[in-house]
């Protein structure tokens, strides 16, 4: 958990100081994340999440911890910026998403990614997936992915 303060200097220079709930400062005690992200249920995707910040259409700031696959995805209007706090996996980005359907306006979720380019991510990596790409967690490396997305409006 020692990457922790790059992780939060991080989202607080893409998300501007106005967009935060009230104009407060947001601060989370690095115990009470790995505490919150352990114990929080995950979903049928094997998916844990906590809201670091409030989500707005404009942004988000999300802490997630997965121990199986995602679904194939595209945000037409916003990018994403992963940070990788522990585990890793194979990432897919670009090409085409197989089988996607809109989930949500501007949101499209699919099984997997045809043609993109598969790199190895993990514990201290940084990575960038402007809006339009299409992006997808394709095997989990170990037991767990925990890592920081921060989205911002991209187009």
């Amino acid at each position: 958990m020692r990457k922790l303060p790059l992780m939060f200097l991080l989202a607080g220079a893409l998300v501007p100081v106005g967009a935060q709930p009230n104009g407060k400062v947001v601060f989370i005690p690095a115990k009470e994340i790995e505490s919150s992200i352990h114990s929080a249920p995950a979903n049928e995707m094997g998916e844990s999440e906590i809201d670091l910040i409030e989500r707005t259409p404009d942004h988000a700031g999300i802490l997630l911890r997965r121990t199986k696959p995602g679904k194939a995805e595209v945000h037409q209007a916003q990018g994403d910026v992963w940070y990788v706090i522990d585990g890793g996996c194979t990432f897919v980005t670009g090409g085409k998403v197989v089988a996607g359907v809109q989930t949500d306006p501007g949101e499209i979720r699919g099984s997997g990614i045809q043609g993109g380019e598969e790199r190895q991510i993990a514990k201290g990596d940084f990575i960038r997936v402007p809006a339009g790409v299409p992006h997808w967690v394709k095997k989990i490396t170990g037991t767990e992915l925990v890592y920081m997305v921060v989205k911002y409006p991209d187009k």
